[in-house]
């Protein structure tokens, strides 16, 4: 089993050595810098029971950097706005000075990437972190200061232009050479009068940019196997689709198809516009990280999603007690087999850091976890229902994603157990649907269908005539035929604009008498997530009855739990927590098992068998 994929426990910053041995923390640091760790560092760490994850900003130019004389030729390379300036940053809000945004297409840049990860590769380090993937043509957009106009993108569109007589027709472009005289000045004259030719030049960019990373990807990898490496390669996916419809597709899914597993900043956010406005995030029951998770093991890897909040949510919860609702967010992380990054918080001293963000009982939960690793890693599911997510069908509606976010929040709450199926889209990555990937599930729900690929809408109409069940939350081009339920309203979108309680069930209607899958649980504010484990099923339970205003947990006592069952009963039920282990009593009604779990606060672990 790849190292990644057993239970580890991240610092985002670094803690200081003393604290990372005290917390039990084994990858101390998201974002630390390759020049860093030599190999001596590294082995030091190993020693010591740590893995090593450095980091190489892909966007950025910080002043730390070319304010160094060796590094002052990297200023050459950095992009430009629409009107000729110099391209920043604009999310560092803690650097004094300017974060210029760094223009991926120049090999000179890219060479000194590759020089710092072939140091990281000959120091042993475990982990590669491209910070951020979506590259310096994702923050593009025609406003000042931002990226996507150098002439290095200009120059690589008109190369565009002359070798694709569609791509000219589309533009209304008869000769080349025209929009680039004067140093392009005809050509970004153009894209800021014309919307239909600068939405054009954006499409562009975002599919060559996804390929010029997945050729850096595979100079990065090359060099890791020549080093008989075992490097993992990484992206810190902001949001996992949060912002596509504000940003464009290069913020969407597709890039975790192409890493070994998902690190993610991410919050909980309801409408994008807001989020420099300080109001993205929304705190529990809402602002749960289910769909997050679910959606980043559907990804080719399967492996284990980390998760640590976004930059914007310690500055927001500033002046705001929130230890316990961190304490959740860790607890639900490896409830649902995924890792959780505590200690981030930027532009503050070590102490306002650990004392803001990371839970005294992260402690405890750590020797309780360590202690029964065995129900958090190499898991499995028998779940009958399946979320499909595919990515064709979201990029083409902004809120594609939000809909797959309130029907897995939807689910979640109601007690469903569900995967998430992603498939590519064509363009990005490959959307054929494999048969068998559908063949387990007794329904597939699909959040948005809109703008299925022709390949997917036969492995789904197939998968309908053979038997299985079909429901989609938008119109389709899947027709009437049997097995198949279109609902073409906006239950979804209402859900997630409103979470009203009429909402939720409006979504979980259709299911509930095609699906026998859900969980029933006399407290509806514990959730429960079920695996298996070899002949053992585990069940996570976590109680999100948790108060903003004074930052506690209501404790939750005789939680009864009603499990649909098949076969014999289990011999053994045990209930796992920090207060140790006790036996419950177990009972049968015919397809349903139930047992009651005498304490969840704020969590507890059932294992039957």
């Amino acid at each position: 089993m790849e190292w990644y994929r057993a239970v580890q426990f991240i610092a985002a910053v670094p803690m200081p050595t003393e604290w990372a041995r005290e917390y039990g923390t084994t990858v101390n640091g998201m974002w630390a810098d390759p020049d860093r760790w030599g190999k001596a560092e590294v082995e030091q760490a190993h020693a010591e029971g740590r893995r090593v994850l450095v980091s190489v900003p892909i966007i950025a130019l910080t002043h730390q950097v070319y304010e160094e004389e060796k590094h002052r030729y990297l200023l050459d390379e950095v992009c430009r706005d629409i009107f000729g300036n110099e391209a920043e940053v604009k999310w560092y809000y803690w650097d004094s000075k300017p974060v210029y945004a760094m223009c991926l297409y120049s090999r000179v840049f890219r060479d000194y990437l590759l020089a710092k990860i072939r140091k990281a590769i000959e120091a042993g380090v475990d982990v590669l972190n491209v910070d951020e993937i979506q590259t310096s043509i994702g923050l593009m957009t025609p406003e000042l200061r931002d990226p996507g106009f150098c002439p290095r993108c200009l120059e690589r569109f008109c190369d565009h232009l002359e070798t694709d007589s569609s791509a000219r027709s589309a533009a209304g472009v008869e000769n080349v050479a025209n929009v680039r005289k004067n140093d392009y000045s005809a050509l970004l004259q153009r894209l800021r009068e014309d919307d239909a030719f600068y939405h054009l030049y954006v499409d562009f960019h975002e599919r060559a940019a996804f390929q010029m990373i997945e050729g850096f990807l595979s100079e990065i990898r090359s060099d890791i196997a020549e080093a008989s490496s075992e490097m993992a390669v990484i992206a810190n996916l902001t949001g996992l689709g949060t912002f596509l419809e504000t940003q464009g597709s290069l913020w969407g899914a597709a890039w975790g198809e192409l890493i070994d597993f998902v690190l993610m900043e991410n919050l909980y956010i309801l409408n994008p516009g807001t989020f420099q406005e300080g109001k993205a995030h929304w705190l529990l029951p809402r602002g749960k990280f289910t769909a997050w998770y679910r959606l980043a093991a559907s990804f080719r890897s399967r492996a284990p999603a980390w998760l640590c909040p976004q930059i914007n949510v310690p500055k927001e919860l500033a002046g705001r007690k929130a230890i316990n609702y961190y304490l959740l967010m860790f607890l639900e992380a490896y409830a649902n087999n995924g890792r959780w990054g505590y200690y981030w918080w930027p532009g503050v001293d070590d102490e306002t850091r650990l004392a803001a963000t990371v839970p005294e009982a992260v402690k405890d939960y750590t020797r309780f976890i360590l202690a029964h690793r065995q129900y958090y890693e190499d898991l499995t599911t028998d779940n009958t229902l399946a979320i499909l997510y595919p990515n064709s069908a979201v990029l083409e509606n902004g809120k594609g994603h939000f809909k797959y976010i309130a029907l897995a929040q939807a689910l979640a709450e109601g007690g469903f157990q569900y995967d998430v199926l992603y498939v590519g889209d064509d363009v990005f990555t490959p959307g054929d649907i494999a048969p068998e990937k559908l063949a387990r599930y007794q329904a597939v729900l699909l959040p948005e269908a809109g703008a299925l690929t022709p390949a997917q809408t036969a492995a789904l109409k197939a998968y309908a005539e053979q038997g299985g069940r079909v429901i989609a939350y938008s119109g389709n081009p899947l027709g009437k035929g049997p097995g198949v339920t279109t609902l073409q309203d906006n239950r979804l979108l209402d859900f997630w604009n409103r979470y009203r309680p009429e909402d939720r069930e409006r979504i979980l209607e259709p299911i509930v008498v095609v699906v026998e899958t859900r969980i029933e649980v006399s407290d509806p504010l514990v959730n429960v997530v079920r695996y298996s484990k070899g002949d053992e099923h585990v069940c996570h339970l976590l109680n999100y009855d948790y108060h903003e205003s004074d930052d506690t947990i209501v404790p939750k006592h005789d939680v009864e739990v009603r499990l649909p069952w098949n076969g014999e009963a289990p011999t053994s039920v045990r209930c796992l927590s920090l207060d140790g282990e006790e036996e419950l009593a177990v009972g049968r009604d015919g397809s349903w098992l139930s047992f009651t779990v005498p304490s969840v606060d704020p969590y507890a672990l059932v294992v039957l068998g």
